[in-house]
């Protein structure tokens, strides 16, 4: 696991465990003092596993933020689930720009497909963040 997913993890105070799960992954929360347990579907492969993580930490950095139950408001889950994605694909491309890729040349679509997006617009706004010319 990389070192910026353990600085994550340690912020958001969430502590990995792995297991069968019905989803990919979700968050449980504990009582206070402790780390809330982030759930990650064993046997995904090591990229998987880190968009999954990555996912979750977006919802503990901004499930707060929304008003609305997220098991039964649907707008709240779909706002929860975009946060989450975003958070994820802002990460991605955050690590794509620091491996020292090209961000001003980067094939953006073949980009989202390798993340596993179809938020390629998102994927294009995120690279324009890093272009240094």
């Amino acid at each position: 696991m990389s070192s910026r997913l353990k600085q994550l993890l340690r912020k958001y105070h969430l502590e990995i465990k792995y297991g069968p799960t019905h989803g990919k992954g979700y968050i449980v929360k504990t009582p206070k003092g402790f780390p809330n347990l982030l759930i990650v579907k064993e046997n995904l492969s090591d990229e998987e596993t880190e968009k999954v993580i990555l996912h979750e930490i977006g919802h503990a950095e901004h499930d707060k933020e929304i008003v609305g139950d997220y098991r039964t408001d649907a707008r709240a889950h779909d706002c929860c689930e975009s946060k989450a994605n975003n958070f994820m694909i802002s990460e991605k491309v955050k690590e794509y720009a620091e491996l020292g890729y090209d961000t001003l040349n980067a094939n953006w679509l073949d980009l989202a497909k390798e993340i596993g997006t179809q938020d390629y617009w998102l994927v294009r706004e995120e690279l324009s963040k890093y272009i240094t010319e």
